[in-house]
């Protein structure tokens, strides 16, 4: 069960993200932007979770294991069948999920970028459509919480330009990382502690 004051910063930070117009390209980065801190905030209490019931080891870390925890560790708390039916029950999460395979299809966007140079990765952005399109859940869960951390980390370091274009790749990302933070946040909520 997350404390009041996670509720608190939850929903401050959620309001903040709804009052953004999702019109304006400089409001749809800073919608995924703020978006994300809530997120990081849920990737994080998943991993400290499992840690503590032992599914996870995190001793002897010298950093927080970002990567893992917003891509695998919350597809492990949550259970990839729960994750995924809750993307495909919702049709918003099912339109925004062909709407990013259709862009990869087309390569109007590279996804997946070296993390040094930012030169596209073409064949693990055609890895990523695939498992977007798979009937296994792990992999569907997988490649969406992939495609996240991803657009994250092109965003946080540069590697994205600001134009206008930009908005047929953030508008369905941000779809996916709403419901994804409200999947994640139910299920950290009714957890006992």
């Amino acid at each position: 069960m997350l404390s009041a004051e996670f509720h608190d910063f939850h929903n401050n930070w959620l309001q903040k993200a709804n009052h953004y117009n999702q019109d304006d390209l400089h409001e749809l980065f800073d919608t995924f932007f703020t978006l994300f801190v809530i997120y990081n905030r849920l990737y994080a209490e998943a991993t400290f979770v499992l840690a503590r019931r032992g599914g996870i080891s995190i001793a002897n870390r010298t950093a927080f294991p970002d990567s893992s925890a917003a891509k695998s560790y919350v597809l492990q708390y949550l259970g990839a069948k729960n994750y995924v039916e809750g993307l495909i029950g919702d049709p918003d999460c099912q339109q925004a999920i062909n709407s990013i395979v259709v862009l990869i299809d087309q390569g109007v966007f590279p996804i997946k970028l070296d993390m040094i140079h930012g030169t596209p990765q073409r064949g693990l952005d055609l890895d990523l459509r695939r498992d977007l399109q798979s009937h296994v859940a792990g992999e569907k869960g997988r490649a969406v919480l992939d495609l996240l951390y991803s657009i994250r980390c092109n965003l946080f370091h540069g590697h994205k330009g600001f134009e206008p274009i930009q908005s047929l790749l953030l508008t369905p990302t941000i779809v996916l990382l709403r419901k994804t933070i409200e999947v994640l946040f139910v299920k950290l909520d009714q957890d006992p502690p």
